[in-house]
């Protein structure tokens, strides 16, 4: 199919008659994220089994009839490696997409690489080559040649057909609960993030303590609403860098903000006054709670415990045919053995892979290796699967 080009409000309204008689939407987006505070959305791209489309919202305004599409429980919305896709529904409309399937990790859960690229997905399951010469287009420009309108199609040309081969395998296993249970958790995760203040991911944030942590949330605050207002990355208004300085030097005084190395640029110039200020009334306010998170104990556990741990998990995936990566990973089974060694409390929730699917496919054997009812022995060295369980008397468990 040659694809449609949408660029009025009347194409886009019969482009949604034409979408909603399909059970099934693969989408896709190019956008550029460098020079604005939020990445700027500047194509989408829309396949069903009977439509191929080309939405450019720089011309058509408003999407809004095209994401409530997303929002019918009925139909399927189908993405690869979605981040971005499930942010630009949830900025329009405030709400998460119900029914999603994420080809990207889906493949994971039958034990292709994680995370796989588009292209070879594409070549592995259709036989296809994509055309990469326009990967690094500047799509804001206005007009886009055909070279770069066929580039953009072929990133969503075969989603439905992956997404069905996707689908079977993953019913025939019993593994699709445990895409969509997967699926939902990082589409809240990402909700959340996005509606909380994020002073506390700052690089170099952890080296603060006292006081100096309430400078650096009120100048990040205050960093957000400048880049929000001038739709500038926030970096672009104060780096984090210099942000951590300024509050772990906590100094409200003009002369020696200004002497800092990096603020002789104009536009940090005409606002010491205003950081001055912020320091000063940061200074003066309770210490700022760091965001809640799981704990699950104090200090490291053994490195030789987790990478014994990480052997098992890896011989356990193998024999599963799961991607490892998104099973868990180092911090998960560092969490995991803390959790368990300190009895940790109720009020707080189990570990990752204490929870949903990751429980019943990891959590019991890792819970066996450690009150010692299993053990891993080795076997064959020159097998792909050099590995096995094995209680104290040497019988062979099947991880399966």
């Amino acid at each position: 199919m040659n694809p449609q080009f949408i660029t009025t409000q009347e194409q886009l309204q019969q482009l949604c008659v034409d979408l909603r008689r399909s059970t099934i939407l693969a989408f896709d987006t190019e956008f550029v994220a460098e020079d604005t505070y939020r990445p700027e959305l500047c194509l989408v791209q829309v396949a069903t089994d009977d439509v191929l489309a080309i939405i450019d919202p720089l011309e058509c305004g408003s999407l809004d009839e095209f994401w409530e599409l997303m929002l019918d429980p009925e139909r399927q919305t189908i993405v690869h490696s979605g981040r971005e896709e499930i942010l630009f529904c949830f900025r329009a409309m405030g709400k998460l997409i119900p029914s999603l399937f994420d080809i990207q990790i889906a493949a994971g859960f039958l034990g292709f690489d994680y995370p796989a690229s588009y292209g070879n997905l594409v070549q592995r399951f259709t036989g296809n080559v994509l055309d990469k010469e326009e990967t690094r287009s500047d799509w804001r420009r206005r007009p886009l040649t055909v070279r770069q309108l066929q580039y953009a199609s072929q990133d969503v040309r075969d989603l439905p057909v992956i997404y069905r081969m996707l689908s079977e395998q993953l019913t025939k296993l019993g593994r699709l609960p445990w895409l969509e249970e997967e699926l939902e958790v990082r589409q809240a995760d990402l909700a959340s993030t996005e509606r909380q203040e994020q002073w506390h991911r700052m690089s170099g944030i952890h080296s603060l303590n006292g006081h100096a942590l309430a400078i650096a949330r009120g100048l990040w605050i205050w960093r957000d609403a400048q880049a929000q207002q001038r739709n500038l990355p926030p970096r672009r208004i104060l780096r984090d860098d210099l942000l951590v300085e300024l509050a772990r030097r906590g100094t409200s005084d003009v002369k020696r903000i200004s002497s800092l190395r990096g603020m002789e640029h104009r536009h940090l110039r005409a606002a010491i006054e205003d950081i001055a200020a912020i320091i000063e009334q940061a200074r003066q306010e309770p210490l700022p709670k760091w965001p809640r998170r799981t704990k699950f104990g104090s200090g490291q556990p053994s490195g030789m415990l987790t990478q014994y741990l990480g052997a098992a998990l890896a011989y356990i995936c193998k024999t599963k045919k799961i991607a490892p990566s998104i099973v868990g990973t180092a911090d998960d089974l560092r969490d995991f053995v803390l959790y368990r060694s300190e009895n940790k409390q109720t009020d707080f929730e189990p570990p990752a892979l204490l929870i949903g699917w990751r429980a019943s496919i990891v959590g019991r054997y890792l819970d066996d290796l450690l009150d010692g009812k299993l053990g891993i022995a080795l076997t064959d060295v020159r097998s792909e699967m050099p590995l096995r369980f094995c209680t104290a008397e040497a019988v062979e468990i099947d991880a399966q």
